[in-house]
């Protein structure tokens, strides 16, 4: 019996000469079972399919922005679609509404924004006008907003008024609390408050409002109320008239000047001050013009008796 021999020689890649004949070998070659290896990796595979396209991506991004032209060509796009969105219809505000503020402080708010008009909802902060408004001392709060049709409307709510108070750099109006609102130019403009003036006035407004309360008599004839010294107070009258009253019991003391003033018919006479400062002995002081004629009167009178 002839024995078997089988002649292998390996040759390049995977191909075997057996007995003279090609065969090819079914096992991988080492590069590609490596690869195999790597493919059954998690990572590797999320870094070929994903890392690799943003990594092209990443690099033709920044070459491409590397370039001033098209830098300036990308900005030009952002900036034409911006304005296209603003100027749209539905985007653009053409009248401002303000309710619940006085006339005064509407027209501030006016002047500051009402030349803004027209203007796209995209150029303006509401935050910021609100503040803007509600940093207005006699603001209490503001409500800012859009609402359809083109309207920007502005909701105010304002502390009222109480007095209008004269100090050394002009006229303010002041809250029931004693809080300065604003600045006004004309006393006239608020002809239904109070006057009040002198240093001190704002903070003894209770005062002020129980002197008022018992000056009803001749609230026609007063024109305000002057703090004098911080202590006390004058009452103003209509032709320049003025009554002092005590730093105690100040109400008593009006209404005594009243009474005096009605039976004697003081409020119609030349006089410049009834002095209630001690009630147990009020005082007149009457004016220069008056005076002068009662001397001359009391002089001529001295003269007829004498020649008699």
């Amino acid at each position: 019996m002839q024995s078997l021999k089988f002649n292998f020689k390996r040759v390049s890649g995977n191909s075997i000469i057996q007995n003279g004949s090609v065969s090819v070998d079914p096992a991988p070659s080492l590069i590609s079972y490596r690869f195999q290896r790597l493919w059954l990796t998690p990572l590797f595979r999320v870094l070929i399919r994903i890392g690799l396209p943003i990594s092209f991506i990443f690099l033709f991004v920044v070459m491409f922005l590397s370039k001033a032209e098209n830098l300036d060509y990308i900005r030009s796009v952002v900036k034409d679609a911006h304005v296209s969105v603003q100027n749209q219809s539905e985007y653009q505000l053409h009248t401002l509404s303000i309710d619940g503020a006085s006339t005064l402080l509407e027209q501030d708010i006016q002047t500051k924004f009402g030349s803004l008009f027209p203007v796209s909802t995209f150029e303006l902060n509401l935050d910021e006008m609100r503040l803007w408004i509600e940093n207005i001392p006699s603001v209490d709060r503001a409500v800012v907003m859009v609402s359809t049709g083109g309207l920007l409307s502005i909701k105010i709510m304002e502390m009222p008024a109480a007095f209008v108070w004269r100090d050394v750099d002009g006229l303010k109006l002041v809250s029931g609390s004693g809080d300065i609102l604003r600045n006004i130019a004309y006393r006239a403009d608020f002809g239904h408050l109070p006057l009040i003036a002198g240093e001190g006035a704002v903070d003894v407004l209770e005062e002020v409002r129980s002197i008022i309360s018992h000056a009803d008599p001749i609230a026609e004839r007063l024109r305000g109320f002057v703090r004098v010294g911080q202590r006390r107070w004058n009452l103003v009258l209509l032709d320049g008239q003025t009554i002092a009253l005590p730093e105690n019991s100040p109400e008593l003391a009006l209404s005594q000047a009243i009474v005096l003033g009605q039976a004697q018919n003081l409020f119609e006479r030349d006089i410049s001050l009834i002095d209630f400062r001690d009630p147990n002995r009020p005082t007149l002081r009457i004016r220069p013009a008056a005076l002068s004629h009662m001397k001359k009167s009391i002089t001529a009178m001295l003269l007829e008796g004498q020649n008699e």
